[in-house]
């Protein structure tokens, strides 16, 4: 109803006082341009599934190879594949990007 009369009066306005544009609500609600045209930053779900935050800003995960095919394994690798792996800087840098949240 009100969209018509504020867009009129907007480019009205526009023509008269370059500056005055900002003050003007928007169509679309309250938002301003700059913050509608932001991108959002979205969670990699497989990443959040495999990589949990630690502390000091490091990740941890659990370790590969532990599915099938073990019996060829000496037993003590086996052990040690059930402790969990704590991300190198080069992954962290990755992984800040990845999980924002």
């Amino acid at each position: 109803m009100f969209g018509g009369i504020l867009s009129t009066l907007r480019t009205t306005v526009q023509r008269l006082v370059p500056a005055a544009n900002t003050l003007l609500p928007t169509p679309g609600g309250p938002q301003t341009q700059a913050i509608r045209g932001m991108a959002k930053l979205k969670t990699h779900k497989g990443t959040a599934k495999r990589w949990k935050a630690i502390d000091k800003g490091l990740y941890q995960r659990r370790q590969t190879g532990l599915r099938h095919k073990n019996l060829r394994l000496r037993s003590d690798i086996r052990r040690g594949k059930h402790a969990p792996v704590v991300c190198t800087e080069g992954q962290k840098w990755h992984l800040d990007r990845l999980l924002p949240y």
